[in-house]
């Protein structure tokens, strides 16, 4: 009989479902079908893939309240949140499907032009991309279907076949949606399910020969193992990793905007983002002021079942990182810091924390590791060079938000912050589908973004013609 694993709900605690626990012959075998596969995925016409890109699209949409309710159960995210994910995620299929031309067009190099080598004015060149084969996917917990889009859709569009790997906390709503997936015109096995123990498939995918390339979202410490291991063989990465964003929040700055963007920046799904905000640097000038706004802000938040049309923010994804959030607060209390504000209410079911704000000194862990929760450090400062100092001072690199109505004192700290993105006036949780997204440091190898992904996801070719 298959073993399964139980899939828990994090707003009470209890087994949502189960999915099963695949061995290594079951992993091995589904490979090899995606492999298979690639033939067929590859004899399909670029505008038939981009049609039934539309075509998944189109079903998500179709089944979107359905899906939401779904992903609000398996991961504890509020539903109104839930719907904007499903419809963000339809929308990467069909940016899958725009964009694809785009990426596919070459360059026509008429090497005449160019005296070396010898006999060039008898040569033409075409430089073009094509699919490296068989992408190992590996998506994250906390935004699965959208995490999952940004991995297969581009995948599938430029013809490569896709093993993915769900978190074992968060599989079901990427079931769901491989199902829609092979239901929209794509060939059998061009996109593999297979779900188990995560150290035991990574390996596989890294020490198979048919896997060309690992996409990973998750931790820094498994993803940079992974990359390691991956590129040791050969193989292509993109990693997304964990990150530590830092606000700069400036004394000529908007407070209300601020304070709002922090706000969500950090709290929105109980901060289990990998670009939340996860501190705040604030010039001493306002410091008390904007403390007043970001605190009068979190007062207003609802904390509860994350299936009500009223809830703000939900519970974390399972029981230790709830513990792990004790952990961190204690830690700033034995150091000298202090509880600015948290979350009077408690509850007897479900993994809650409280969202809390804190005052710490930077000896404190808040400031030193990601910190994957509602629990929001801030520190004052005197100056610019004391914020920037501040906010480079992580092994992460991955957003930052500086605040400010000065266009060129933002350009200049942004220039300075060692980040893949700087957003100016905004959270650090803005992100653009079809811009490049990933960090610098330990926050990532590559970039993600539909079409930065589908060119990380193929190979540069140059054809080379004699006409003589």
């Amino acid at each position: 009989m298959d073993k399964r694993i139980p899939v828990y709900e994090p707003a009470t605690g209890k087994i949502l479902d189960y999915v099963q626990d695949m061995t290594d012959e079951d992993v091995k075998a589904a490979i090899e079908r995606a492999y298979a596969s690639l033939e067929s995925l590859q004899t399909m016409s670029a505008h038939e893939r981009a049609r039934a890109l539309r075509k998944v699209a189109e079903k998500i949409r179709n089944r979107k309240e359905e899906l939401a309710v779904l992903l609000s159960r398996e991961i504890g995210r509020p539903i109104k949140s839930s719907r904007l994910v499903m419809e963000r995620t339809a929308s990467i299929y069909e940016l899958a499907a725009q964009e694809l031309p785009q990426v596919l067009t070459g360059d026509f190099v008429p090497l005449e032009a160019y005296n070396y080598p010898a006999g060039n004015e008898k040569r033409i060149a075409i430089v073009k991309r094509e699919p490296v084969g068989v992408v190992g996917a590996i998506t994250p917990f906390n935004f699965p279907p959208d995490s999952m889009a940004h991995k297969v859709a581009p995948a599938l569009a430029i013809g490569n076949a896709v093993v993915l790997k769900p978190s074992k906390e968060a599989p079901l709503t990427e079931i769901a949606i491989s199902e829609i997936i092979k239901d929209s015109g794509f060939p059998e096995s061009s996109l593999e399910v297979v779900t188990g123990n995560s150290e035991m498939i990574g390996n596989l995918m890294i020490d198979s020969e048919k896997v060309s390339l690992i996409s990973f979202t998750g931790s820094s410490k498994v993803g940079l193992e992974l990359a390691g291991k991956a590129i040791v063989k050969g193989k292509k990465v993109i990693m997304e990793l964990g990150g530590s964003d830092a606000a700069i929040v400036l004394e000529d700055s908007d407070l209300d905007v601020a304070a709002r963007a922090v706000t969500v920046g950090r709290f929105d799904y109980a901060g289990q983002f990998c670009n939340a905000t996860k501190r705040v640097i604030v010039r001493e000038e306002v410091y008390e002021e904007f403390v007043k706004r970001l605190v009068d802000n979190v007062k207003k938040l609802n904390v509860g079942d994350p299936l009500s049309e009223s809830t703000d923010i939900g519970p974390l994804i399972n029981i230790e990182a709830v513990e792990k959030m004790k952990s961190f607060v204690n830690d700033a209390l034995n150091v000298g810091g202090k509880i600015i504000y948290q979350y009077p209410k408690s509850f007897d079911k479900g993994f809650y924390y409280p969202p809390t704000i804190i005052e710490a000194p930077l000896v404190a862990r808040v400031w030193n590791e990601e910190v994957f929760g509602p629990v929001l450090p801030l520190i004052k400062v005197k100056n610019d060079d004391e914020a920037l100092r501040i906010a480079n001072n992580t092994e992460y690199g991955l957003d930052a938000s500086v605040f400010t109505k000065d266009f060129s004192r933002a350009y200049r700290l942004a220039s300075k912050i060692k980040a893949g993105s700087v957003i100016i006036n905004d959270m650090t949780r803005v992100r653009f589908d079809n811009l490049p997204f990933g960090g610098v440091k330990k926050s990532g190898i590559g970039r993600e973004g539909v079409k930065y992904t589908m060119l990380e996801m193929s190979e540069t070719k140059i054809i080379a013609y004699n006409l003589g």
